[in-house]
């Protein structure tokens, strides 16, 4: 047992002395704790009873703290302080979600379906999606991390690579069915190509790609144009055109046959994609766990 028991036989103790310190007054301490001011007043006296000293100069409608009182209350808020903290930390770890963030394209097409897949039972992994990356910060709480692509700076990150950056063109089985077949990149640019409006899209677009294979690309006035990749993968998806496609956007669409690859032309960049997260706090046991599981998902569809 410690030898502290002697002078403070009850914990609870330090809990009313610091409220009543911090807030000058027996009353608002007895609001904030929900005891009465009398249990406030006894609680001291107990305190200063086992202390053999006076923490407190009562004064009319305020407490004023002593010399042995201020030497309490440094050492109790700095204790508290540091209990909190800790109390803090241990329950982000037990009983927080494991937050993973994906640009929107990437949770929906790809992420979503994979969350369930997860082998273990110990973690529940929370799917936050997010519009850009230049913009995205994650907190350091120890259980956040993100998908990425687009970004190479990532000041105050543990930075890890995911997967190359592989893409290529798609199309509904109708669209090529009623507009095919599509034996080269010459005959690709006679068609419907959808675009992204580059004000929105941080990432390779048609020019970009035509140009790896030595196409020189001036996008046409009255293009097909979107704001966002959803709704391109949406457009291709209705049979409105051709749009270019990342493996890990619309690599399930064409394994299942809802989308087709109507030639063989793939680009795959040096524009990687990244798991990122925090650095400050390690991330805790089961968001490394969610993290490498991440990463050998990415490293087996590349």
């Amino acid at each position: 047992m410690r030898d502290m028991r002697r002078f403070i036989p009850s914990g609870n103790l330090l809990y009313v002395f610091d409220a009543a310190a911090r807030l000058e007054s027996f009353t608002k301490a007895s609001e904030e704790l929900n005891v009465t001011p009398a249990a406030i007043s006894h609680a001291i006296r107990q305190l200063e009873t086992g202390l053999g000293a006076s923490l407190f100069h009562r004064k009319h409608r305020q407490l004023q703290l002593t010399d042995d009182g201020e030497k309490l209350y440094r050492s109790v808020g700095s204790g508290l302080d540091q209990i909190e903290r800790t109390a803090v930390e241990i329950h982000s770890t037990a009983a927080s979600d494991i937050k993973v963030y994906a640009s929107i394209t990437v949770g929906t097409y790809w992420l979503l379906p994979r969350i369930s897949t997860y082998p273990g039972n110990d973690a529940r992994i929370e799917m936050q999606l997010y519009n850009s990356d230049k913009k995205l910060e994650l907190p350091a709480d120890g259980v956040s991390m993100a998908i990425t692509n687009g970004r190479v700076d990532w000041p105050g990150y543990e930075v890890l690579p995911f997967t190359r950056e592989t893409m290529f063109p798609v199309c509904s089985p109708a669209y090529l069915e009623k507009h095919g077949p599509i034996a080269s990149l010459d005959v690709l640019l006679t068609h419907n190509l959808l675009h992204l409006d580059s004000h929105y899209h941080e990432g390779a677009t048609w020019r970009e790609f035509l140009a790896h294979y030595g196409v020189d690309y001036a996008v046409p006035g009255g293009v097909s144009t979107f704001n966002n990749y959803i709704l391109v993968v949406h457009a291709v998806l209705s049979g409105a055109g051709i749009g270019l496609g990342w493996q890990h956007s619309v690599g399930d669409l064409v394994s299942a046959g809802a989308l087709v690859r109507p030639l063989g032309e793939t680009q795959t960049t040096s524009n990687d994609f990244l798991l990122v997260y925090r650095k400050g706090r390690p991330l805790t046991p089961r968001a490394a766990a969610v993290r490498n599981w991440l990463l050998s998902l990415g490293s087996l569809t590349a």
